[in-house]
């Protein structure tokens, strides 16, 4: 994983906010890093995974909450960081929410987005490519939304619009513990087609796609893919 730690130097002790936090894994990975005296919050939408979070994790010296990304009950200019990893994605109104993250820094406050794009990959990040698209579709079926994954230019035309300075941008490639996490998901993509588009008029395509990606994996393996890390001060 990114050593955040170079990035942080100048990160002072004071609200943290990991938005999109799921059961905390990127909260974890920025209290590493981060100086003592930080107070990380992690913030999701979905009630029962901060319940889970709160469940796993609770006791660890990190807050969960249940809040809204795109109206965050935090006033202006209160916050020494703001970090959403691999969740823009899943957000409809993005604008909105990177707005929210900007407006709740304060002045030389770190932002911080950490996103996976799905173009350059080699083979093994293909098949993890096309392993997270067919969960976006499943998860469209199931009513939550989930873009696929953008290219590395669209990540940073969006993000370079907002007014930031002292920009860090970083090309990650995660540990190869990561990659065996997906080759275990890989086993329940058919199941999880079988659930959701059972009936449907997509199932059949569905189902190929979930059986080729187990092929794949077999034959050749699976790399998670490559993420883009962009690091930035909101301007004084």
């Amino acid at each position: 994983m990114l050593h955040l730690k170079k990035y942080f130097q100048d990160v002072n002790p004071g609200i943290v906010l990991d938005i999109g936090t799921r059961f905390g894994e990127f909260a974890f990975t920025l209290a590493e890093a981060l100086p003592e005296g930080a107070h990380i919050i992690g913030i999701d939408c979905n009630a029962d995974t901060i319940r889970q979070a709160n469940e796993k994790n609770g006791g660890k010296g990190i807050e969960f909450r249940v809040g809204n990304a795109e109206h965050l009950d935090f006033a202006n200019n209160s916050c020494e960081l703001a970090a959403m990893s691999n969740t823009l994605h899943h957000i409809e109104n993005y604008n909105a929410v990177l707005n929210e993250m900007l407006r709740v820094l304060r002045p030389g406050g770190t932002f911080l987005i950490n996103e996976m794009y799905s173009d350059n990959q080699n083979e093994k990040q293909q098949i993890h490519f096309a392993q997270h698209s067919l969960e976006a579709k499943l998860d469209t079926i199931s009513g939550n939304f989930h873009r696929v994954t953008w290219k590395r230019d669209e990540i940073l035309s969006i993000l370079s619009k907002f007014p930031l300075e002292t920009v860090h941008i970083i090309d990650l490639l995660e540990s190869p513990e990561m990659d065996a996490k997906l080759a275990v998901k890989t086993s329940s993509l058919k199941s999880r087609v079988e659930r959701l588009a059972s009936g449907t008029a997509a199932y059949a395509e569905l189902m190929e796609q979930a059986n080729q990606i187990e092929k794949r994996v077999s034959q050749i393996g699976i790399q998670r893919c490559t993420q883009l890390v962009y690091i930035g001060k909101k301007k004084v």
